[in-house]
């Protein structure tokens, strides 16, 4: 089976399935909710932000541990290739899995559109001479951009813990009706020593930083996806669709429909 790459959002649905492809190895890089893998042995769960790798040859099953929020991710089958392996110790079939995290809210949308082209590309050049290269090509440089994100970050967080935890929340399930005053309850600290202490280490205001990152997020669903636009601003925790209209088009310069139309999937709303 050649590389290839694919996209699996479930909400508010409890799923339980069997991974057939055991033969390459596989990702799942995860943008929402959490996934629960029983792989060799061994359950592992793993959420937002991470990219969870499993060697081939052994049987998976996987479920979604809180189906209230779900579980959204890219999934890839790939093979370790000699640019891989000549750069990334990531490939030992002695470690059946490995998780690895992207801290980054902003480089994890990026990483994001980098599947969703190679997942389009898969879908509309079946035909195409040098497919099976190109295609992985995509998916080495996404696994490249992953451990270089990595190594950027092993030193010591600029973020205090708390505000650690409060993100960590925030981005598992973006729709999520959060004011400052319950993510500052969240983290255990007044109003304006939450307010501090998130501006000194995201650098930007908790509204600023969470409208940023919903509308980043709308974005993508409405490149990748056919949801309506109503639906869109709902799964990113607009409540009122002109509202979001109006926010989206501040940021992106094009209504949600106008920019789908030019960037993305058909508009069903």
């Amino acid at each position: 089976m050649m590389p290839m790459t694919g996209y699996f959002n479930s909400r508010s649905e409890p799923r339980q399935w069997v991974e057939g492809n055991l033969a390459h190895w596989n990702g799942y890089f995860t943008l929402r909710g959490k996934g629960e893998v029983r792989f060799a042995g061994e359950t592992v769960t793993t959420g937002v932000g991470e990219l969870l790798l499993l060697a081939p040859g052994h049987p998976r099953a996987y479920r979604i541990p809180e189906p209230a929020v779900g579980w959204e991710f890219y999934w890839l089958h790939f093979r370790m290739t000699p640019r891989l392996g000549e750069r990334l110790a990531w490939f030992d079939p002695a470690r059946p899995w490995q998780a690895h995290a992207v801290p980054d809210a902003s480089l994890r949308v990026a990483l994001a559109s980098q599947l969703e082209a190679a997942h389009r590309f898969n879908l509309t050049e079946p035909d195409l001479p040098l497919r099976e290269p190109i295609v992985e090509a995509l998916l080495e440089a996404f696994l490249l951009r992953v451990a270089s994100a990595a190594s950027a970050s092993t030193g010591e967080s600029p973020v205090d813990p708390r505000i650690e935890r409060v993100l960590e929340h925030f981005h598992c399930d973006l729709a999520a009706p959060l004011s400052v005053d319950r993510l500052a309850e969240m983290a255990g600290l007044s109003r304006s020593q939450f307010c501090l202490l998130f501006r000194r280490g995201t650098g930007r205001s908790p509204q600023v930083y969470m409208e940023d990152r919903r509308l980043e997020m709308a974005a993508h669903y409405l490149r990748a996806t056919g949801q309506p636009v109503a639906e869109v601003a709902e799964m990113v925790g607009f409540a009122n669709p002109f509202y979001f209209t109006q926010r989206f088009r501040r940021r992106h310069g094009l209504s949600p429909s106008a920019y789908r139309a030019r960037n993305g999937a058909p508009d069903r709303s």
